[in-house]
């Protein structure tokens, strides 16, 4: 179940992208990614929260921490994770390369890396990769650099929303990279959302904080959270307008709206490219006691072994959603329990409603996307995660993942 995103997104105002092949990777596969502002401008960051994060990550909190960027870059291929003190001179360097190489100042260098975990990166060819980089910097680069990011991705993942703000056009445009190790709980493996809005750092990091449980954190592909998941908004303010600081302005409201709805787009098309995925399902479970109790069922059910190969087959075996149900730790009634899959009424008060009721939802179960809906019978708790069903294609891939 893949898809080409179109149509490609516009360029932002007061950024340069670019994409290419710096010989990180083989066959001339783009492997190095710049995104660079004219100027130091407002940015906002989250990181993965897991304790063995990569190098990059441990330089890119430092470089963010003032709420001023100026360039991201990323390559692919390496995640230099796992390498220890060398891992992070390496960081460090790379960060100094880049600003002589631009001259800017490499405290405004966030670097980020994606790949396989536990490989020394190479100075030399580093060195080629950000002079190749820099020399292919264009406003029009956007699709280049969110090609450069790939790993497993079967294609490249950007979205885009254009709105009006006090009588101006502002651009939100944002890419991602993921289809493996997905269970963020913060981001996602990385992703990199500009807008030419007037907008500073504390407004952005608001936005993020608000869009990253409407989005990334609420998707997962195999429960394995990432050393290196990264996501980075940036804003130019160079659009018209005057600046958004009011954030109970209805203005502030629709700007949030717009990298919510681009980060979510972005997510989603993560799960579409789960690695050997072939369906996308919404796990909503209403009803539940509170917010976060609905959210730990629903993450119980979408990162179940059992129910993601269900999905896989099409199989409305209601029994495996009972079954996590009852490991979560979640109070539902076993009595009012309700289970539908789109529109097919499956389990009503906590029993099947009938063999044809099951026929029905194995058909809709062919989709390439559902919506699994549970009901738990006990409050007014709700909550979302998205989810990818799990197959041969899944084992074989990572199997062989440094092969």
């Amino acid at each position: 179940m893949k898809i080409d995103p179109r149509p490609t997104p516009p360029s932002v105002r007061g950024f340069r992208f670019s994409g290419v092949h710096g010989g990180l990777k083989p066959r001339g596969k783009r492997d190095f990614g710049l995104i660079v502002a004219d100027r130091p401008v407002p940015c906002a960051a989250a990181f993965t929260k897991n304790r063995a994060c990569a190098a990059p990550v441990t330089v890119a909190r430092e470089h963010t921490t003032d709420g001023l960027a100026q360039a991201v870059m990323i390559n692919s291929g390496n995640a230099n994770a796992g390498t220890g003190e060398k891992g992070l001179s390496f960081a460090r360097w790379s960060c100094r390369e880049l600003g002589s190489t631009l001259g800017i100042d490499p405290e405004f260098v966030v670097p980020c890396s994606t790949g396989v975990i536990g490989v020394d990166l190479d100075r030399v060819a580093y060195s080629r990769a950000i002079s190749l980089g820099a020399d292919g910097l264009s406003r029009k680069g956007f699709v280049a650099a969110a090609r450069a990011i790939m790993t497993s991705d079967e294609f490249p993942k950007w979205s885009h929303r254009k709105i009006e703000l006090n009588g101006a056009t502002i651009t939100v445009a944002g890419m991602a990279k993921g289809a493996g190790m997905i269970r963020p709980d913060m981001a996602t493996m990385l992703s990199f959302v500009v807008t030419d809005a007037v907008v500073h750092a504390p407004a952005l990091n608001t936005i993020l904080r608000a869009a990253l449980p409407n989005s990334f954190n609420r998707i997962t592909v195999d429960r394995d959270m990432s050393t290196n998941d990264t996501v980075v908004l940036m804003a130019s303010g160079l659009a018209a307008g005057g600046e958004i600081t009011e954030q109970t302005s209805p203005e502030f409201a629709q700007l949030a709206q717009a990298f919510t709805d681009v980060m979510d787009e972005l997510a989603r098309m993560i799960i579409i490219d789960g690695e050997g995925a072939t369906k996308m399902v919404d796990v909503v479970v209403e009803a539940a006691a509170d917010d976060a109790m609905a959210e730990r069922a629903a993450r119980a059910i979408a990162e179940s072994t059992l129910v993601k190969t269900a999905f896989y087959g099409a199989d409305p075996n209601w029994g495996r959603i009972v079954c996590a149900l009852g490991y979560s730790g979640v109070d539902y009634s076993a009595d009012a329990l309700a289970i539908d899959i789109d529109d097919v009424t499956l389990v009503r008060d906590g029993a099947l409603v009938s063999d044809e009721a099951a026929r029905v939802a194995r058909k809709a179960m062919r989709a390439d996307a559902f919506v699994l809906r549970v009901n738990l019978g006990v409050g007014t708790g709700s909550a979302t995660v998205v989810t990818s069903d799990l197959t041969e294609a899944y084992v074989k891939f990572n199997s062989a993942y440094t092969s």
